[in-house]
């Protein structure tokens, strides 16, 4: 089963098909080790955990640029 089938959507937002609770919306950051900036944003559940990313973002500078790589996910509902 896709993971991202575990979610079903709302008028109030993405319902958790585990247990029914309401997910919130995560933004989580992080700088890695080649000086990158990787930011994530996903959906999780306050109950049993469970996690679906939706979007990634890698931010890096190269010279006098900024380059911006962005990733996203469909949520199946």
């Amino acid at each position: 089963m896709d993971s991202m089938s575990l979610a079903s959507r709302s008028e109030r937002g993405y319902i958790c098909k585990r247990d029914g609770s309401l997910m919130y919306l995560v933004y989580e950051s992080e700088k890695t080790v080649d000086n990158k900036l990787r930011v994530v944003i996903s959906y999780k559940c306050p109950v049993c955990g469970l996690k679906l990313e939706s979007e990634s973002l890698e931010i890096r500078r190269d010279k006098n640029f900024l380059i911006v790589s962005r990733g996203f996910s469909r949520i199946s509902i």
